[in-house]
């Protein structure tokens, strides 16, 4: 019997964006939108990257320098506006396109800086998203953050973790122990595995929207497929990889993982194993 994980749905997610240090406030700023605008302080930004301790330089988001002039505009801003939209972790996730796009307004209005809340990334867009069509034009890549911590107490392993899951109503993804040479793959991989997950969720809860629980399969396959979908490429090849996943619940106000392991009982070199049978 294969072994399942059981994972509340949340009746509410939210998407967050940030347009972060204005040049002015508008009387009105969410006048007429369907989202929450409210101004924050500006000594509280929502950019765990640009205060958490034991980043590298090299893993730093948008190769953004600690010491470069939007860091220090960042960071002396008195005041940011943030834009809050509720949706449900069932497809599609129009919360986002809606919050992203009010913030865009918003950034092209009072000359701000565009800041994904929640993945903490930097001017995502170019001009607003589409609304979302069908989960199968869905591409994790294009939504998702991957960054790489150096584990505890070591100085050749990371742990390489997603960011924006749990706007989807899903647990963030995350791998310990992973040589530095491996990063770059298991970034691919930690993408790939976010798709399947996002597709057999909102495939899930498209038959029973109400239901307050769900399954996660313990073991569950990579393909090629699942990695040419994330990063918007030709899903083409046969490759596949089998991941186990453990759930990890954190402690109040931290997140809840799952992790990745191995598929079968512990083995060194799986981690290895799992991007060469994926070609990466």
């Amino acid at each position: 019997m294969t072994k399942t994980l059981i994972l509340p749905v949340p009746e509410v997610v939210h998407a967050v964006y940030l347009v972060a240090a204005p040049l002015w406030i508008p009387p009105e700023p969410g006048k007429g939108t369907l989202a929450l605008v409210d101004v924050v302080d500006g000594r509280e930004p929502p950019l765990p990257w640009l205060v958490e301790a034991g980043e590298c330089p090299d893993c730093a988001r948008c190769g953004l320098e600690s010491d470069g002039f939007t860091v220090r505009r960042l960071r002396a801003a008195e005041r940011h506006l943030r834009i809050i939209v509720a949706g449900t972790a069932a497809w599609p996730p129009d919360h986002l396109t809606v919050a992203a796009s009010v913030g865009f307004e918003l950034a092209e209005r009072t000359g701000g800086i565009l800041v994904d809340g929640v993945t903490a990334d930097l001017e995502p867009w170019a001009r607003p998203p589409d609304p979302f069509d069908e989960p199968e034009n869905f591409a994790a890549a294009e939504w998702l953050a991957v960054t790489a911590l150096p584990d505890q107490g070591s100085h050749r392993s990371w742990t390489v973790r997603t960011g924006g899951m749990r706007v989807f109503g899903v647990p963030e993804l995350r791998i310990r122990g992973v040589p530095s040479r491996l990063r770059h793959g298991w970034t691919d991989v930690l993408l790939g595995l976010a798709q399947r997950l996002l597709r057999e969720h909102w495939a899930a809860l498209d038959d029973t929207r109400s239901r307050a629980f769900r399954e996660f399969p313990a073991r569950v396959p990579v393909t090629a497929a699942d990695l040419g979908s994330a990063l918007a490429r030709c899903p083409h090849g046969s490759a596949r990889t089998d991941l186990g996943l453990r759930l990890d619940p954190g402690p109040p106000d931290h997140p809840t993982y799952l992790t990745v392991i191995a598929p079968d009982a512990p083995r060194a070199h799986w981690r290895e194993k799992a991007l060469t049978d994926l070609d990466l």
